[in-house]
């Protein structure tokens, strides 16, 4: 049997670095969260602006309780992942055809260097008319956001692919096709996740931010009506609601880069 010092020979991490880690990262959000309780409970703020931590956390677990936070979590949820789905479907792709062909690079490189400083929310008015006032348009606005975090991570993923691999697939004889697939996607996958893992937190965002522009339910609308409804505690509860869906869809998409590109060495 090992040690219990064996783990640190192994680069494993030891359970008292384990629970460093763990206090490091809690323990910012635990005395920003205690400071609020403290100065909103001793009247330094007003609470109907500010109200307590302990009245917003009862006001978010009754909306789970009564099940009234279901449908708009829900609706936010499925049009961030659709939204962000068809990104990856689209954009995947031509990141890589983009990295490894010059015609692609030619002609798609300057559209995304023009658009991608648009700020896509200015796009919502356009999106509503085009789309219509429901999930289509909320959902095609998350696909355009997405996509360019995606198609630029991609790129440079598949244009940073060291010449020997595909060298050495053609001196075996492999087709174009083949080589795109079997050799260029792999190495690129890193990259791609990169650029998933900022597009999950995008398509929460512009979600949120559709909904409360334009309407259709959703967790920002729900948000928006609280407010204008003066029911601050329940503005606050969806807002806390909608931090942890972008923290939780980020974390899934980290736990999935982990287990599914254990393999994969990046190039120094």
């Amino acid at each position: 049997m090992l040690p219990a010092c064996a783990g640190c020979w192994l680069g494993m991490p030891s359970r008292t670095e384990t629970n460093r880690n763990i206090l490091q990262q809690v323990l910012p959000l635990g005395t920003l969260l205690l400071v609020w309780e403290l100065v909103a409970r001793a009247g330094v703020v007003n609470p109907y602006v500010f109200p307590p931590v302990s009245a917003i956390v009862m006001q978010w677990a009754s909306l789970f309780g009564n099940g009234s936070i279901f449908a708009p979590l829900g609706a936010t949820v499925w049009r961030a992942l659709a939204g962000l789905g068809a990104a990856v479907i689209i954009g995947a792709p031509l990141g890589m055809l983009m990295g490894r062909a010059r015609w692609a690079q030619w002609f798609f490189e300057p559209l995304f260097s023009f658009f991608f400083p648009l700020p896509k929310i200015a796009l919502i008015p356009l999106y509503v008319h085009l789309f219509g006032l429901f999930s289509f348009s909320k959902v095609m606005l998350i696909f355009t956001d997405c996509i360019f975090p995606i198609v630029i991570f991609t790129y440079h993923g598949a244009r940073g692919v060291s010449p020997i691999y595909p060298w050495s697939a053609q001196a075996r004889g492999t087709s174009h096709l083949r080589m795109f697939w079997r050799v260029v996607f792999p190495l690129s996958l890193d990259s791609l996740y990169d650029g998933i893992q900022v597009a999950v937190v995008v398509a929460v965002l512009v979600a949120v931010v559709s909904e409360m522009i334009a309407g259709g339910g959703g967790l920002g609308y729900a948000m928006m009506l609280a407010f204008r409804y003066g029911d601050v505690r329940s503005a606050f509860a969806f807002l806390v609601t909608i931090s942890l869906v972008g923290f939780f869809l980020y974390k899934v998409v980290q736990l999935l880069r982990e287990r599914l590109l254990f393999w994969h060495v990046t190039e120094t």
